[in-house]
């Protein structure tokens, strides 16, 4: 279902845009009619990824997020291991700053890849 790059493209304009009738998706795949762009959400729809609404005669698609928990959180917690360590040592930094009082940056640094050892000048 997600192997489709046209699919995850509708996925992704969902999730950055809100909900979109399939007009507004089509702007998006000009080398798509919007009957293609249809058959596309029909297959996210039976696999409970999308959801659609009527607006008069327009059915309007916005992300079923339960769902796309639910499919990704398997997948996903394969590469716990790879960021657990880094986020964890993170969330001990805040931590630590917040008990101290301090706003010094030290976890926002570290986060972006930085050290929390002073620079020698």
């Amino acid at each position: 279902m997600l192997a489709d790059p046209t699919r995850r493209r509708i996925l992704d304009l969902l999730a950055e845009r809100g909900p979109l009738n399939v007009t507004g998706l089509s702007a998006e795949f000009p080398n798509l009619v919007p009957s293609g762009i249809s058959k596309h959400l029909m297959g996210l729809r039976s696999a409970g990824l999308v959801q659609a609404s009527r607006d008069g005669r327009q059915q309007i698609y916005s992300l079923e997020a339960a769902a796309m928990n639910a499919a990704l959180a398997p997948w996903l917690r394969k590469y716990d291991r790879f960021w657990h360590h880094a986020l964890e040592q993170v969330r001990h930094l805040a931590e630590d700053e917040a008990e101290e009082g301090r706003t010094t940056g030290t976890a926002c640094t570290l986060a972006r890849g930085g050290s929390d050892q002073p620079t020698q000048q």
